[in-house]
């Protein structure tokens, strides 16, 4: 119950902190063997099996849109070479409309790793995303757009690669949805005899049956290591390969056009190492190119993140 206080605690007093920009992704980012978090676990033995990383996390969009939240990612590892992982968040989101709260999606991943040394390791992660929901939820029985929704609605599978050392990671990873979201009905049409209706087709386009195309991720990161701190900055890239796809309802159906292309992010980040069972650090980044549209509400203007990670 101690440990559970402190991590309240923690929630609320980051939400006073400076933000900054982070993953703009579905997910893929910090997926097993592509997230760097996993890599002086992996290149040290050790004892522990499980890797629990509880997360605190703050967002901010444009117009005042907030999301914030807790997460959680659990790593069984079985030997040195095979791990599981699974992840989840509980998100609460806002903006001068509504506010909505849920559980996101959950990820699924198995990192192996293909070559091991005293200084390198190269994995290969494979896994895959699971809706908690439809994407379909509405306020007075209108739908909202895909921001509010705490899960994208469809099932996707994850795979990549991660080269890594003690001081590099490199890596690359694909995201491909497997299913569209078909119960996702948002249109700002919807909202034509509301007061707010214009203010809904500017800052919500229509996303209706929404059909997310795949991402590609690339992530460079550099870490300066002592026996009890690191500090590690890194770029990181997405990309999406093409136009989101929708079904409007006076429009027709449609490429959201400016829709795909590059999201790149810098990021900095630090931990401390308690022992060799507990640590804490934090993330915080800038997104230095956005695409023009995000029609799956992923557009986050800053971000930042605490975490806790417990070994045992």
């Amino acid at each position: 119950m101690y440990f559970f206080a402190i991590v309240f605690a923690l929630f609320l007093f980051h939400q006073n902190l400076i933000y900054a920009q982070g993953c703009s992704d579905a997910g893929i980012c910090t997926t097993g063997a592509l997230n760097p978090e996993n890599d002086g676990e992996n290149l040290s033995y050790f004892e522990n099996k499980f890797t629990v990383d509880y997360l605190l996390y703050y967002q901010l969009y444009q117009d005042n849109q907030t999301d914030r939240g807790i997460g959680l990612s659990v790593n069984y590892h079985l030997n040195r070479r095979n791990s599981f992982q699974i992840k989840t968040n509980y998100a609460i989101k806002e903006s001068p409309l509504t506010r909505t709260s849920g559980l996101g999606d959950i990820t699924l991943a198995y990192s192996y790793a293909l070559l091991q040394t005293d200084k390198w390791q190269i994995s290969t992660v494979i896994g895959g995303k699971i809706p908690t929901s439809d994407a379909d939820i509405s306020l007075n029985g209108l739908p909202l757009p895909m921001y509010f929704n705490t899960s994208l609605g469809t099932y996707d599978a994850l795979f990549g690669f991660a080269i890594s050392s003690k001081a590099w990671h490199f890596s690359f990873g694909y995201q491909q949805p497997l299913t569209t979201a078909s119960k996702h009905e948002y249109d700002p049409d919807y909202w034509s005899e509301q007061p707010n209706y214009k203010w809904m087709q500017n800052w919500y386009p229509a996303t209706r049956h929404l059909d997310r195309k795949a991402d590609v991720s690339g992530r460079v990161k550099y870490t300066l290591r002592t026996s009890k701190w690191s500090l590690s900055p890194s770029v990181l890239a997405i990309y999406k390969l093409e136009n989101g796809y929708v079904e409007s309802l006076n429009n027709g159906n449609y490429d959201f056009e400016g829709s795909d292309g590059l999201a790149l992010n810098i990021l900095v980040e630090g931990s401390y190492n308690f022992s060799p069972y507990f640590s804490m650090g934090a993330v915080a980044g800038y997104a230095a190119v956005q695409r023009p549209f995000n029609p799956d509400g992923l557009a986050r203007d800053y971000v930042f993140n605490l975490l806790l990670k417990h070994q045992f």
